[in-house]
C-alpha cells in the first residue's frame, strides 16, 4: 500500500485487506463451528456408552441370584415383608372403599323400611359422596309420626356438613312412601338437596386466592415525582463523572506512551492530533519496527494519518475507524471521533508490554 500514492489504488487495496480478513474469520469461524461438533458429538457418545453400561450392570445385577445363605435369608424376608405390606395396603383401601360406597337397611319406628345407600363418585372437580335414603313398607300419614321427605333431606344434610371436612361437598336424595292403614292410601315423597361447600361465584375460592395473592404480594407505590426527578439527575451526573473520568484515563494513557517524541504533545482528543504525529508516535511506542519516526514531517499530514492507520491495522489488527480525507480536510478534528478511535487503539495496546501507564501505576 504505501508503494502508491494514488487514492483510488489506496482505497481498493484496503476494500481487498478487509475482504482478506473477513474471510479469514469466517474460516476461523467455520473450524471453531466444526471443532465444537466433533466435541459435542463426542460427549454425546460417552454419555450413551455410560448408560448403556449401567443398563447392562444393573440388568447383570437383578439376574445375579444371592450368592451367600445369609443373604438369600434376608432376601426372602425383604420380600415377604413387601407382600405383607401390600395385602395391609389393599385391605385398607377396600374397607375405605366399602364404607365409602355402601347399603343399610333398618325398620322404623312405624314398620317402614329405611334404605339408605351413600355412593361414591369420582368427578373432575374431585370426590363426591352422595346418599339416598328409600322408605317403603306400611306406616302412617304424615302427621301421625313418618317424617316427610323434605324434614328427613334436612335432618340428613344437617349430619353429614357436621361430619364432613371443609370443602366436601354432595348431594342426597330422599324418598318416602307411606301407607295409612285405615283408608288404604300411599303417599309418595321425594326430596334432593345439596350440601357442603357452596359453588364457586364471584366471591369463591377464585376470589379467596386472589385476595391472598394480594395480600403477600401488595402493589408496588407509586413513585414520587420529586424523588423521580432526583434520582435521574443523580444518574446523570455519576455518567457524566464516568465519562470524565474515561476520558482522563485515555489521555494519560497517551501521554505515558509518547513521553519520549519531543515533537508531540497531547492535551486534548482535537486539536493535538491534528497533524497524524501524535498517531504516529503512539504507534511507533509500541511498533518501534514499523517504521523510522525521525524521518517524519508534520507538515505531510496525509502521511502521517496514512502511515498511522495503515501501521495500526497491519501490526495490531485495529480497524482504521478514522478516514484520512476526513481527518486531512479538518484543522480541528472532532474529537468525538478521534476519542473513539483511541479508545480502540486502547482495547487493543492495554495489555502490551511496552505498556508504560501499567507501569507507572504499578
Amino acid at each position: 500500500m504505501n508503494a502508491t500514492e494514488d487514492f483510488a489504488e489506496r482505497k481498493a487495496i484496503r476494500a481487498r485487506l478487509r475482504e482478506i480478513r473477513d474471510k479469514q474469520r469466517e474460516e476461523m469461524e467455520a473450524r471453531r463451528k466444526e471443532r465444537e461438533a466433533r466435541a459435542e458429538d463426542h460427549v454425546k457418545k460417552k454419555f450413551l456408552q455410560a448408560e448403556e453400561q449401567k443398563r447392562r450392570t444393573m440388568e447383570a445385577y437383578s439376574k445375579q441370584g444371592p450368592t451367600h445363605e445369609r443373604e438369600s435369608s434376608y432376601q426372602s424376608f425383604t420380600e415377604n415383608m413387601i407382600q405383607e405390606k401390600q395385602k395391609m395396603a389393599d385391605a385398607d383401601k377396600a374397607a375405605k372403599m366399602a364404607a365409602y360406597s355402601s347399603t343399610k337397611t333398618t325398620v322404623g319406628p312405624g314398620g317402614e323400611t329405611i334404605t339408605t345407600s351413600i355412593v361414591t363418585e369420582r368427578t373432575p372437580v374431585g370426590t363426591v359422596s352422595k346418599k339416598v335414603v328409600e322408605k317403603t313398607g306400611p306406616g302412617s300419614a304424615p302427621g301421625g309420626g313418618a317424617k316427610p321427605a323434605e324434614e328427613t333431606a334436612r335432618e340428613l344434610t344437617e349430619q353429614l356438613m357436621r361430619a364432613s371436612g371443609p370443602g366436601v361437598r354432595g348431594q342426597i336424595t330422599v324418598k318416602t312412601e307411606s301407607w295409612n292403614s285405615a283408608d288404604g292410601k300411599v303417599e309418595k315423597s321425594e326430596k334432593t338437596q345439596t350440601w357442603g361447600a357452596k359453588p364457586q361465584g364471584a366471591k369463591g375460592a377464585m376470589a379467596a386466592f386472589k385476595q391472598m395473592d394480594k395480600s403477600a404480594n401488595p402493589a408496588p407505590a407509586r413513585p414520587n415525582g420529586l424523588l423521580a426527578v432526583s434520582l435521574a439527575k443523580k444518574a446523570a451526573t455519576t455518567m457524566r463523572r464516568n465519562a470524565v473520568a474515561i476520558k482522563q484515563e485515555l489521555l494519560y494513557f497517551c501521554k505515558m506512551n509518547t513521553q519520549e517524541y519531543e515533537e508531540v504533545e497531547i492535551t486534548n482528543f482535537s486539536t493535538s492530533w491534528n497533524n497524524g504525529m501524535a498517531f504516529c508516535a503512539l504507534i511507533h511506542h509500541f511498533y518501534p519496527h514499523a517504521f523510522d519516526f525521525q524521518t517524519l514531517d508534520p507538515k505531510q499530514r496525509r502521511k502521517n494519518f496514512t502511515l498511522a492507520f495503515d501501521t495500526a491495522e497491519k501490526e495490531g489488527d485495529i480497524a482504521p475507524l478514522l478516514d484520512v480525507e476526513d481527518m486531512v480536510r479538518m484543522k480541528t478534528p472532532d474529537w468525538k471521533c478521534v476519542f473513539t478511535y483511541v479508545q480502540s487503539l486502547y482495547r487493543h495496546l492495554k495489555d502490551h508490554p511496552n505498556n508504560k501507564a501499567v507501569s507507572a501505576e504499578q
